[in-house]
């Protein structure tokens, strides 16, 4: 592992760890909770990219978190959506984006799959018993890995401090931390591993009701459309957000 990518993350107290020593599901110690980064050259890079425009990760998480504090969780949604539509056949539509509520964001972003049966929401049996094989698969994919203890209840500025993103259909680090906050306080949401293009989410609350699983799919589907590579429709997918408590993001 790269001595110098401790140094720039030394400000949160970055420790080294051997990947089979990590066991899943992740448990709080003492009510901290730790983000275990898969340490490969990428996330180095992407850090490196990063500090370009900054005196520090410190500098960078603040003045994110900065700018972070003056969108609301729509604004969130509504560019995460603008910037899926931008290089389509429907990008003139994106001038309209800042108008439109919930409901019609969610529906012009369902035109970009029209005609997909991933779209059906229909409740229906999950077939996926848990994502934690996911974990177990990203555990292999370094012998050492880093743990980072997070800010207790600001867990969700870890996409800053870990700034991976901003490629391809991956939002932001600022996108993501956006939407984590708004999950934390929903959902207790907590980022327990990031690697250089996935997050692997833990959480202690679940949706209460079938048409609260089937807002938070939508929403997930918004945030990464590869949620959905493991199951038939939404619909499923929202039945697993009922029963189980791990959410795993990726994307290509």
């Amino acid at each position: 592992m790269s001595s110098e990518l401790l140094n720039y993350l030394q400000p949160y107290n970055p420790l080294s760890i051997e990947a089979k020593k990590i066991t899943f599901p992740i448990q709080a110690q003492e009510q901290f909770y730790s983000l275990l980064v898969i340490a490969g050259d990428n996330i180095e890079e992407m850090i490196e990219d990063t500090l370009d425009d900054y005196d520090s990760i410190t500098d960078y998480v603040e003045q994110q978190l900065e700018q972070m504090q003056q969108m609301t969780t729509l604004d969130t949604f509504r560019q995460l959506v603008s910037n899926q539509l931008l290089d389509t056949e429907l990008a003139e539509q994106v001038e309209q984006i800042n108008r439109i509520d919930w409901t019609s964001l969610y529906e012009m972003y369902s035109k970009l799959w029209e005609g997909n049966s991933l779209l059906d929401e229909q409740l229906v049996p999950n077939q996926v018993n848990s994502l934690v094989s996911h974990l177990q698969t990203a555990s292999e994919e370094a012998d050492e890995w880093i743990e980072l203890p997070l800010p207790t209840g600001k867990e969700y500025i870890a996409p800053l401090i870990i700034p991976m993103g901003g490629f391809n259909e991956c939002p932001a680090p600022i996108l993501q931390a956006s939407v984590f906050q708004y999950w934390h306080h929903k959902y207790h949401a907590i980022p327990v591993v990031v690697g250089e293009s996935m997050w692997i989410l833990q959480v202690s609350t679940k949706p209460s009701t079938n048409e609260e699983a089937l807002l938070l799919a939508q929403e997930h589907f918004i945030f990464c459309s590869y949620v959905l590579e493991s199951f038939d429709s939404i619909g499923q997918y929202a039945t697993y957000l009922l029963e189980q408590d791990i959410w795993y993001f990726w994307w290509d």
